[in-house]
Parts: C-alpha cells; sequence; structure tokens
C-alpha cells in the first residue's frame, strides 16, 4: 500500500501516456453519461432527499436536483446515479471501477476551490489504477465472484482520487487507505442474486466512506500503514484462494490498467452481455425471426451463472427492475425483442410483455467451468430444425473492440432524456465538448457540474 500510496502522490498529468489520458476522457465521458441517465431511477430521489433533509455545511454541489450539502453527503447522494443504469464500465479482473471513482470525485471537487480539467483526469487515473489493480490481487472477477463475493476493495481506489485531489501528504494518505481498510465488506451477491435496491445504493456508502477516510486523515486521525494489504492482517487474507499480490506493483506507473476497461454497450449486468451479442449476431447472419425460434441454448463461465442465472426461479420470473437488470434470460429475449437493452426496457409495460415472458421460456443455461469469464458459447435452434451455435469474447467496447468517439457521444445523448432535470442541447453539447477536451478546461465545477445542476 504505500508503495502504491506513493504513486498516487507523485504522479503528475505529464507522466501520463497520451493512450492513458485518450482512455481516462473516455471513462469519465462514459461515466458522466450513465450517472445522468440513472439520476431519476428508482431510489436515488429517495437518497437525495434523505441528504438534504440532513443538511449540513454547502460544500457540493447535488447534480440534477441543486443544493449544496458536505461533500461526504453529495458523494452519498451521487455515487447510486452512477450504478443505477448498470451501464457502468468493468475491469476483467477487477470488475466495476469508474463509477466508484468518479462520483467520489464529483463531490470532492466541493472541499477546493477550484480543479482544473488535467488535475481531475491525474486524480482519475490513479484512483483507478490503485481499485483495479488491488481487485487484480484479489482475483475479484475469477475467484471471488464464483463464490459468491465481490471483494469490496473499491473503497482504496475512491480514497486514492480523492486523496489525490484533496493533494494529502503521502502520511496522510496512507492513513487514510488505513482508515478505509477497517471499512471494506465482502459486498456479497445478495445484493444482485436477490437483485435488491442495494446494488445501487451501496456506491453511495463507500464514495461517503472515502471522502469521510481522506478528512479524518487531513485531521490527523491514524489509520494502519502496515499490513493493509498483505500479511497476516493484510486485505489480501479475506481471501479463501490464492491471491496474486504481484499485481500490486508490477509495472506500477509504467502500465496503466485504466486503459483495459470494458465499457457496456447494453443497460443490464455485464455477464450478460456476451449472449445478448451472440444471439443478435446469429439473427442477423442467418436472418431468423423470433417467430422462428424454437429454443436458445446458453453455456456460461461460472462468474456468469451465480451472477444472472441463480437463483433461476427469479432470474427466470423477475419482477422488479433490479431483477430483470441480473437475469440472463431477461436480457437476451428483450434484446431478441428490441435489438438493444436500455431503460426502456425496464418499464412496468416492457417488464410484463407476453412476448418476451414467453421467449424466456425457451431459454435454457448451462454453467461451464472451462468458458473464461465474460464469455457465453450461444446456440439457437429454430422450429424449422435448423441449428446454429458460437462462442463469443469481445462485445463492443471492449478494448480488442472499443467504442468510437461518436459511439461515446451517442450513448450519452441516449442518456440524457432520463435525466431528473432538464439538459438543454445547448447545455449537452457543451458538456460533451468539455469533456472530450478535458485537459483544457480550467474549472471542473464550473464547465461540468453547474451545467448539470438545477439553479
Amino acid at each position: 500500500m504505500r508503495t502504491l500510496c506513493r504513486m498516487v502522490a507523485n504522479t503528475r498529468y505529464e507522466d501520463l501516456p497520451s493512450s492513458t489520458i485518450s482512455c481516462a476522457k473516455q471513462s469519465i465521458l462514459d461515466t458522466i453519461a450513465i450517472t445522468i441517465g440513472g439520476s431519476a431511477m428508482e431510489g436515488i430521489p429517495a437518497v437525495v432527499d434523505l441528504v438534504k433533509d440532513r443538511g449540513g455545511k454547502p460544500e457540493s454541489f447535488i447534480p440534477f436536483y441543486g443544493g449544496k450539502v458536505p461533500a461526504s453527503e453529495a458523494a452519498f447522494a451521487i455515487g447510486p446515479m452512477s450504478r443505477a443504469m448498470d451501464m457502468g464500465d468493468i475491469h476483467e479482473e477487477s470488475g466495476h471501477c469508474s463509477e466508484y471513482t468518479l462520483p467520489t470525485m464529483l463531490a470532492a471537487t466541493g472541499l477546493r476551490d477550484k480543479v482544473s480539467g488535467k488535475e481531475f483526469i491525474t486524480a482519475f487515473v490513479v484512483g483507478q489504477e490503485v481499485l483495479i489493480r488491488i481487485g487484480m490481487a484479489f482475483q475479484v472477477v475469477k475467484e471471488a465472484l464464483p463464490r459468491g463475493l465481490s471483494g469490496g476493495c473499491a473503497i482504496f481506489g475512491c480514497v486514492a482520487a480523492a486523496g489525490k485531489l484533496l493533494d494529502l501528504k503521502l502520511e496522510e494518505l496512507e492513513n487514510a487507505e488505513g482508515i478505509a481498510r477497517g471499512m471494506t465488506q465482502p459486498h456479497d451477491q445478495a445484493m444482485t442474486a436477490l437483485a435488491t435496491l442495494m446494488v445501487r445504493i451501496h456506491h453511495g456508502f463507500v464514495c461517503q466512506d472515502a471522502i469521510n477516510a481522506c478528512l479524518l486523515a487531513k485531521r490527523g486521525i491514524t489509520g494502519p500503514r502496515q499490513q493493509v494489504l498483505t500479511g497476516f492482517r493484510g486485505y489480501l487474507g479475506l481471501a479463501r484462494w490464492e491471491t496474486k499480490p504481484l499485481a500490486l506493483t508490477e509495472a506500477l506507473g509504467e502500465k496503466w490498467e485504466g486503459e483495459n476497461v470494458m465499457l457496456k454497450p447494453y443497460a443490464s449486468g455485464k455477464f450478460t452481455h456476451t449472449a445478448i451479442d451472440g444471439v443478435l449476431e446469429q439473427m442477423r447472419e442467418h436472418q431468423f425471426r423470433i417467430e422462428d425460434l424454437a429454443a436458445i441454448e446458453l453455456d456460461v463461465p461460472p462468474q456468469t451463472w451465480h451472477y444472472v442465472c441463480e437463483p433461476q426461479e427469479v432470474k427466470w420470473n423477475p419482477q422488479t427492475v433490479q431483477e430483470c437488470q441480473f437475469s440472463l434470460p431477461y436480457a437476451v429475449a428483450t434484446a431478441a425483442y428490441d435489438k438493444d437493452v436500455f431503460l426502456e426496457a425496464y418499464t412496468p409495460q416492457a417488464m410484463a410483455r407476453q412476448g418476451v415472458r414467453d421467449l424466456m421460456t425457451k431459454i435454457t443455461a448451462r454453467e461451464d467451468p472451462g468458458l473464461q469469464a465474460f464469455a457465453a458459447r450461444v446456440g439457437t435452434r429454430l422450429e424449422d430444425g435448423r441449428r446454429f451455435s458460437g462462442q463469443y469474447l469481445s462485445v463492443k467496447g471492449h478494448p480488442k473492440n472499443p467504442f468510437t468517439e461518436h459511439d461515446l457521444i451517442s450513448k450519452f445523448k441516449k442518456c440524457v432524456p432520463y435525466s431528473a432535470c432538464t439538459l438543454t442541447d445547448t447545455v449537452v453539447g457543451a458538456v460533451i465538448e468539455a469533456l472530450l477536451n478535458l485537459e483544457k478546461v480550467d474549472d471542473v465545477v464550473s464547465t461540468l457540474i453547474l451545467p448539470l445542476t438545477p439553479k
């Protein structure tokens, strides 16, 4: 952890490769988009109401709702917005990342007189790096998820990002991360398997705790500075499997893992995406319709099975938005009907469509430990006896199949109608332009946050 903290404290914008900066700007643009789209979804207004009722020192704005509250309270309000759509980016080994770090940073800007775009990018990059590397070391995707755990390491990255913005000294940053060590939680998959609102609300707790940890450290509160990650009491010791501590520091400062995140094309659990793409690709290639389908047979890795296939009585008969977001058969059936899975798929009318429900009964899934995480083997059988099959690995948004700038702008504009406040075309265009040229922004609050905040 000391080595990671030195990286955070010492990294300057000028030290970052252009490819890393470009990927960071893409992730920031993407995460702002899904924060807009998620800002009015179920549970978010209630959280904002709670935060406003508590009041406190006016430090940070609440985007889409207005008002100023303590920075940690703003983080509690913004964090769930970034997860609500379930469309945030994913690292193949570490899991969710930007939807934790970015809301923390947006809230932390209120603790500074002014934050430049270059400072914001730098803090984002180092925060992502800490989060991802600890997740890689813990083996979140390969080992934790198949066991029903999600790691709980996101707070370390949030502390790093906020600590960088707040210019914490090295010792303060180590103390803040030590404080965060006491707040790590397994974040087990009860949130997704049973699909409650805690899937999105727990982000608020993580982001809030991260800012509080930094503020406490700045005021002299100490946390453990030894055996935070490794050693007898270290975080990696929570694992019931072999971890990869080398991932914490290998090529640190030379290889930036933020370049390896996958952006999401669909508003559903990432483990549904390859199956969605497989069915859509076979429908396009072989020119068959919904009415032609006799069966869809899916082979999925353990991560997918535990995340979006269990318990089967819920996943094959989801009733709420959260249950549908984490249902493989619902996502695949919806995609077959709509050629997309976006927020309109989660209206009461859409979730009740008989055609989608009927198609779900034709979908079967099997767990295949031989498949790599996020992959899917898709087989379709038609009423006329024809069969098609294929294995799918990299959907649009993967580093091997990246979004273009046009794709990112289209996704951004697609999210805008779902904002909790009305955003004009002029505001949307200005915010997109500023995000694409974030390194030139002089003041992040006035350029990015205030245009998204009602007066």
